[in-house]
């Protein structure tokens, strides 16, 4: 489980924080590591692409040398020209897991998740964690999976969630906002019962909070329950597009205080 991970760095103090739990992480989980930093043809100064590298290689090893644990875990440094977003999308099908620092100073969305990672989230296949800069610490002790109990087609994409909590003994909270809870249709009820069984091995139960916007219901639930991790399988185009659009508020995005895992539908 999560035996490659790449970890994308800007050379920032919000990528440097998430750097430094996925060094956490790599280690408890005995995982390596692909630090990857992405620039673009402005930012390498019109240097040729051998010498722009091996400046941005020396850069990456000053960036890290802080990070004390990384000599305890097998890592290696990369750096890629191109387009952020679209380099972490390609490397990413190489990895079990993706980690991502986001800062808080562009607007509502950059403030929830990042653009870059939420293009990431949307197109990657493999798991993204991303890590808001406020973020110091990190538990995997509550887990809430933000289901909305439509058919899974491959509930195999959730067996990182089901093995990560099984890890970590994790509660898992199975939760549905709906504006009526206590109402759900036969196929929820099945996509529900399905669930149920493939978190058979898992300590896990179901939780339900009505409110209309779903968002908000996540989040405040999130919030209230102290959970450290949000996990979402998020529907292209609808429900991801949803949580994290720009209609957002302020306020939803400043609370939200959990690292948010996603999975591929």
């Amino acid at each position: 489980m999560f035996s490659k991970i790449l970890v994308p760095v800007d050379f920032s103090t919000c990528s440097k924080n998430a750097l430094r739990l996925a060094v956490d992480f790599a280690s408890k989980n005995q995982s390596q590591l692909t630090i990857l930093h992405v620039y673009s043809a402005i930012s390498a100064q019109n240097l040729p692409e051998e010498i722009a590298k091996d400046n941005l290689i020396k850069d990456l090893e000053s960036y890290t040398s802080e990070i004390s644990m990384l000599t305890s875990i097998h890592y290696e440094l990369e750096v890629q020209l191109g387009l952020a977003a679209d380099v972490i999308i390609e490397k990413s099908a190489a990895f079990d897991l993706t980690i991502m620092g986001t800062r808080g100073e562009h607007g509502v969305i950059d403030r929830l998740i990042g653009s870059v990672a939420l293009r990431v989230i949307e197109h990657s296949s493999t798991p993204i964690l991303v890590i808001p800069e406020h973020l110091q610490t990190i538990s995997f002790d509550k887990i809430v999976f933000a289901a909305d109990f439509k058919k899974i087609d491959h509930l195999s994409n959730l067996d990182s969630l089901r093995e990560l909590a099984l890890r970590y003994d994790s509660e898992l909270h199975l939760l549905n906002v709906n504006e009526s809870p206590e109402y759900l249709t036969e196929e929820e009820g099945d996509e529900a019962l399905e669930l149920h069984r493939f978190f058979k091995d898992v300590n896990h139960a179901f939780f339900f909070s009505q409110n209309k916007d779903i968002e908000k219901g996540i989040s405040t639930y999130a919030h209230e329950k102290d959970i450290a991790v949000l996990a979402l399988m998020p529907r292209k185009h609808a429900f991801l597009q949803s949580l994290f659009h720009q209609s957002i508020t302020e306020d939803l995005a400043m609370h939200l205080n959990s690292a948010l895992l996603t999975f591929h539908e």
